[in-house]
């Protein structure tokens, strides 16, 4: 009981000491308080969460790039990416800020950048060198229009994430790679942008028999993100 107060008591001064993010809860509760009941609900507080932490990320930019998680998810990225061949033709599905687009461009891929209509207008403002507006559900590219789709941080924030599975499967050249990375298990779903959770196991079985697993990486949960991270690799079938 005491141990309940006291972390109430916590969470109170915190949100009196940090007025941005109060006004974030505010605006959630009031203006957002009904995003679970649809899709155009819910796309529309995807939309507004994501521009809040854009430009968080863009005020604090100095401290994002020393951010240990980051740096190592990049580093896994080019690394899978490098693996599969030079001049590759790839998706970057929900980019945000473009933390992955720009290292993987800068590798001499040709890089496609997609985000819901109001964030791809930020994100144009950020490190990307081209940038679609448009739903992660209903890829709007041709099918057999690419080598590689990647999926960081994204899944998790969809209304019906198979939709995209599927629409990733459709877009891949013949043999081509989806990487997805998402928080995994149930912690996942403390953060309100979330609407669900994965495990290596779950995602796999999703994805079948249209994708094959070829590589898990795991990274354990860290200051800046409270929950362990899942990378996978997987293979159009």
């Amino acid at each position: 009981m005491l141990a309940a107060i006291k972390k109430r008591v916590q969470g109170i001064t915190y949100l009196l000491t940090h007025p941005r993010q109060m006004r974030w809860i505010i605006i959630r509760e009031t203006y957002y308080r009904n995003r679970k009941q649809s899709k155009r609900k819910w796309v529309e507080w995807q939309k507004y969460d994501a521009s809040v932490h854009i430009a968080m990320l863009k005020a604090h930019q100095d401290v994002i790039n020393e951010n240990i998680l980051n740096s190592t998810r990049i580093e896994i990225f080019t690394g899978m990416i490098k693996q599969l061949g030079n001049h590759l033709s790839i998706l970057d599905v929900g980019c945000g800020d473009g933390v992955l687009t720009e290292p993987v461009w800068k590798m001499g891929n040709n890089v496609t950048s997609m985000e819901l209509p109001e964030i791809a207008k930020l994100t144009q403002k950020c490190r990307v060198p081209a940038i679609v507006a448009g739903d992660a559900e209903q890829l709007a590219f041709e099918s057999g229009s690419f080598d590689v789709v990647l999926a960081s941080e994204m899944v998790e924030h969809l209304w019906q994430p198979q939709n995209f599975f599927d629409e990733a499967h459709r877009v891949l050249r013949t043999n081509g790679y989806l990487i997805v990375e998402t928080p995994e298990g149930k912690e996942g779903l403390q953060y309100d942008s979330h609407r669900h959770f994965f495990t290596a196991e779950r995602l796999t079985q999703m994805v079948k028999p249209k994708f094959k697993l070829l590589g898990v990486n795991r990274l354990e949960a860290t200051g800046s993100a409270q929950t362990p991270t899942i990378i996978l690799q997987l293979q159009k079938t």
